[in-house]
């Protein structure tokens, strides 16, 4: 009994290890970054999303900001909100663009229609 209770703190502090020192998934620094949605978000206004290195990020339409974190596992990033969305978002041309697929529900890529399409900003930009 006592034997399989260390196994599990070991196993659990393992985990905390990893969660807390971000070893955890992928590398997030070749997204890390501004994009802009290249169309208007449902006809009324652009999205801004803001990717930041520590894994934090803000997803901003029509003037009103949202925070998240996010990482990046099987080549996808995946956005966690606080109130418990999950976002998936697929990176292509290298990073510079990203499809986010807005239908909420898992598809191995952006279903027509339910996609928004972020452009990288260049820095300074």
């Amino acid at each position: 009994m006592k034997k399989d209770l260390l196994k599990l703190t070991a196993v659990l502090g393992l985990v905390m290890v990893c969660l807390v020192l971000g070893g955890c998934g992928e590398s997030r620094s070749p997204f890390a970054g501004k994009y802009r949605s290249v169309e208007p978000f449902a006809g009324k206004d652009y999205v801004d999303l803001d990717l930041k290195a520590d894994g934090k990020g803000t997803w901003t339409f029509a003037g009103k900001s949202t925070e998240f974190t996010w990482m990046v596992n099987e080549g996808r990033i995946w956005i966690y909100t606080k109130s418990g969305a999950i976002l998936i978002v697929t990176p292509g041309n290298g990073g510079n663009l990203l499809s986010a697929d807005m239908s909420a529900d898992w598809h191995p890529g952006c279903p027509p229609g339910s996609c928004v399409t972020f452009r990288r900003v260049p820095e300074g930009g």
